[in-house]
């Protein structure tokens, strides 16, 4: 715990000393969700048919804007290498890595989007709804992502190949948070979808900082 701890907390010192980190995808991800009601027909039930979806699009596009510079940094200045050959566990430097990145871009987005759904005229007995969807969905977004961003670490500009692969892994993740708007518009229970995206979290929770630090080692070794 002392290591997720320690890194947790370099990584938020490090963001703080680059403050574009912050606000770049908070601001992509304002300005692609606003786009859509400013080009759409002033029609309040297509507004709330697509809020959910536009909502959850846009902060899937902002998290991938992220996570290119997750790993850049650390692996310019050697700090990687010192991580693979210190005696700490690596898996647990790595989840306190991606904890931090998401308090700063998914955990941000999620406390803005209340604000979005106000844009989409969304009813405010469905925004907690859109609301818990990304609290448990984003962490497992940049879990996940960050994975891509460890294979292509390496790579002068591999914000495209991440995309490549980490947007399949992110379809489940869309589609459960999407229909849980979607299914309490119709008044439907959406219990079924907040299980799925727990199980789903737990799953990253367990697993992601096992394959980013494998993930490391083959990419840097």
């Amino acid at each position: 715990m002392n290591t997720l701890t320690l890194y947790f907390r370099r990584e938020w010192q490090l963001m703080f000393r680059n403050t574009s980190s912050l606000i770049q995808p908070l601001t992509f991800f304002i300005i692609i969700a606003l786009l859509f009601p400013f080009s759409l027909p002033a029609e309040n039930a297509l507004l709330q048919r697509i809020g959910g979806g536009v909502i959850w699009v846009s902060a899937v596009l902002a998290t991938l804007l992220s996570l290119e510079s997750m790993f850049h940094s650390d692996y310019h200045d050697g700090t990687l290498e010192q991580m693979l050959i210190h005696p700490r566990s690596l898996p647990l430097a790595m989840l306190g890595k991606a904890l931090a990145h998401w308090t700063a871009t998914g955990l941000v987005l999620s406390l803005f989007s209340p604000v979005l759904c106000l844009t989409f005229n969304i009813p405010s007995d469905q925004i907690w709804v859109l609301f818990a969807g990304l609290l448990l969905g984003t962490p497992s977004l940049t879990l996940i992502g960050a994975i891509g961003a460890a294979l292509t670490v390496t790579l002068r500009r591999g914000g495209v190949l991440i995309a490549i692969i980490i947007l399949p892994l992110y379809i489940p993740i869309l589609i459960f948070g999407a229909g849980m708007l979607t299914q309490a518009t119709q008044g439907l229970d959406v219990t079924s979808q907040l299980y799925a995206l727990a199980a789903i979290l737990t799953l990253a929770l367990t697993l992601s900082p096992f394959a980013i630090a494998g993930a490391l080692r083959v990419t840097i070794n």
